[in-house]
């Protein structure tokens, strides 16, 4: 045998043993940097968000969300049938709500039914078709039926808007 031949092969036979080392140690030395990268970012994400609020607004990050009220009384709302505004497509809009308040509430939430009908139907005539459109137009509308419907009774007294039945045509 030639000792060329010879030294290649004794080369070869300690590379080896020494590659499934390497192969295995290589890759989880960069998991274990991108782990740290990632932990760094994050820290510094953190301890700017504490910079900004201060140790209040951490702890509100901290806090349990609050528990939903389960006692919150309901009130419908009679089915309504609006004409929408007329340069849409759809022209008529049949819905019917679900007002969420507080037990304490209820009675005047009720005295005050006639101007919570009112203000409805001045909104929903001022709607179009595309007002209306996808999750986000039906969050808006619910958003914006509390808002008006609060402004009306006072601060907080509907807590939600419940769609019951809501139809274009």
């Amino acid at each position: 045998m030639n000792t060329r031949t010879g030294d290649a092969q004794a080369d070869f036979a300690g590379l080896v043993g020494k590659r499934p080392i390497l192969i295995v140690v290589l890759p989880l030395a960069r998991l274990a940097l991108g782990a740290a990268a990632v932990c760094a970012v994050a820290a510094a994400g953190f301890g700017g968000y504490w910079l900004a609020v201060g140790s209040a607004g951490v702890e509100r990050l901290f806090a349990p969300a609050p528990a939903a009220d389960k006692g919150a009384a309901t009130i419908d709302l009679p089915e309504l049938i609006v004409n929408l505004r007329a340069d849409t497509p759809s022209r008529f809009l049949k819905i019917g709500l679900t007002l969420a308040v507080a037990p304490p509430d209820r009675a005047k939430v009720e005295q005050a039914m006639p101007y919570l009908n009112n203000a409805l139907q001045d909104f929903l005539r001022n709607l179009d078709q595309h007002d209306l459109q996808g999750s986000a137009g039906l969050f808006r509308l619910r958003t914006e039926l509390r808002r008006r419907f609060n402004l009306i009774l006072g601060q907080d007294a509907v807590a939600d808007v419940l769609l019951r039945s809501l139809l274009t045509q």
